[in-house]
């Protein structure tokens, strides 16, 4: 049978669906859309409104005739509704037995952990997501994706460096290592493990880099002074993605983040301090129903005072099942509004920056093509953005131009 497969939300969804393509593709072939017997929608449940969307996507193949199977978060949040709109629905623990679904046996699919090399890798990227653990330690009053991947459950080292291993002889350049929470793993086997995984990483063989995913602040301050002698080594982006979602103490321990704002800002400024050039990532969510305008305010300010390079911008979303399902929520007007006010902080602080690099010159490595262009990353896991080049190429160049978000090479 034909399937196609298509992926909503963030690098562990991603990284399941290589591990979905790579199962079904021992026994059925992947095509477009149009062509497909039956439609996998690997979902994620953390916004309403792309719940509606999927919801609605799924509807839409049903009525066009084909089978549909919803993997991913949202059958583990909203199930009963998954139900009406699909042929199956299957969570992020059991996609082992999406063949056996498929074909409409009760067998018991395998463990996830023993399908870490049973990803398909596409041929218009160099980068690999590995999954290192699934769900969490934390209890986030507004947050549902714990509620589907639930507690934490941490991939076997060898297991990692096996698949980390045969992706580079695959020819893959870039290892980009996901989770909830990068600083928990290991903590369910007794230990913070991430500095030890990283250490046997940097000792594969090959011409690599390794971008880490999401650390939790307050996590990522306890082994800080482990990790940066690690960076040093030139097979790491100076990358960190630590998601403050507020500039306020107080609201942090309404949402029960379990660190501080001064946590974040010392792994940052630690950071900084030293690397010559790095990439700081960070989420914020706006419009919560216990951030006041005094909050709002806390939050830009931070944001001045650090300014990331990246922020992911979420307007808050109610979802059923969370401890803030029932708080009175903002009009959508004050979401977008505090939304725009944040945005356009942002882009002018990275325009200013981004101004500082023209003329200088970096090494890149090719990471995928996009239309006529080329994305690349610097040694700090920067983007650029190229005219020429070729997949997964090393190649020296420099920089002509930019915009908020990017760096361009014109030659």
């Amino acid at each position: 049978m034909k399937f196609y497969l298509k992926t909503y939300g963030c690098k562990l969804n991603q990284a399941d669906s290589e591990i979905i393509k790579g199962l079904l593709s021992e026994k059925h072939e992947e095509v477009s859309k149009e062509e497909a017997d039956f439609v996998i929608l690997n979902t994620c449940g953390v916004v309403e409104k792309t719940e509606r969307k999927i919801l609605k996507e799924a509807k839409d193949l049903k009525m066009k005739g084909k089978k549909v199977i919803i993997s991913g978060c949202l059958p583990a949040i909203s199930k009963e509704e998954c139900i009406k709109v699909s042929d199956a629905i299957i969570n992020p623990r059991e996609i082992g037995s999406i063949n056996s679904l498929i074909e409409k046996t009760l067998k018991k699919g395998k463990d996830k952990e023993e399908l870490l090399l049973k990803k398909k890798r596409s041929n218009h990227s160099a980068s690999a997501i590995i999954s290192i653990a699934e769900g969490c330690l934390g209890s986030c009053t507004y947050c549902a994706t714990r509620l589907a991947r639930k507690e934490l459950k941490s991939f076997k080292i060898e297991n990692i460096i096996n698949e980390a291993k045969q992706v580079i002889n695959q020819g893959f350049k870039e290892i980009q290592l996901t989770s909830q929470d990068l600083g928990v793993y290991g903590l369910d086997k007794g230990k913070q493990l991430l500095p030890d995984l990283l250490k046997e990483l940097i000792k594969i063989d090959g011409d690599f880099k390794i971008k880490l995913g999401m650390m939790n602040p307050g996590h990522a301050k306890k082994i800080i002074n482990k990790l940066i002698p690690l960076y040093k080594s030139e097979k790491m982006y100076k990358f960190i993605h630590l998601p403050l979602q507020t500039g306020d103490d107080e609201l942090l321990k309404k949402l029960n983040r379990k660190y501080s704002v001064k946590d974040f800002e010392d792994v940052c400024e630690l950071f900084k301090k030293t690397f010559k050039d790095v990439v700081i990532a960070t989420d914020i969510i706006v419009g919560h129903p216990l951030e006041t305008e005094k909050s709002f305010k806390e939050t830009l300010k931070i944001i001045k005072k650090i300014k990331p390079d990246v922020i992911h911008i979420f307007k808050f979303s109610k979802r059923k099942g969370t401890h803030d399902f029932n708080l009175k929520d903002y009009p959508d007007r004050i979401k977008k509004q505090r939304s725009r006010e944040l945005t356009s902080l942002f882009k002018d602080l990275n325009l200013k920056k981004n101004k500082k690099f023209v003329n200088k010159k970096y090494k890149v490595l090719i990471i995928e093509k996009r239309k006529n262009k080329y994305l690349a990353r610097t040694n700090s896991g920067r983007a650029v953005v190229l005219n020429k080049g070729s997949i997964g190429q090393f190649t020296n160049i420099k920089i002509t131009d930019f915009e908020w978000n990017y760096l361009i090479d014109n030659s």
